[in-house]
């Protein structure tokens, strides 16, 4: 093989494992996004429930003098 065509042959090899990365990266930035944003809404899920259950017991406890 001459030198031209080894280089050729090595550019495309670093070429396509370059387009590999970039694609497994952002593929895993994009699954990371989406795992933030369901902790995030389930967080916020969570407190809502959390304070409609704080609100419901103070109700309760107002209208049944503490009992």
């Amino acid at each position: 093989m001459t030198l031209h065509v080894t280089r050729k042959m090595t550019f495309a090899l670093l070429l396509s494992a370059g387009i590999g990365l970039s694609a497994c990266s952002s593929d895993q930035v994009i699954g990371n996004t989406v795992d933030v944003a369901a902790a995030g809404t389930e967080l916020v899920a969570r407190g809502a429930v959390g304070a409609g259950k704080l609100a419901y017991k103070g109700g309760k406890s107002i209208v049944t003098g503490g009992e």
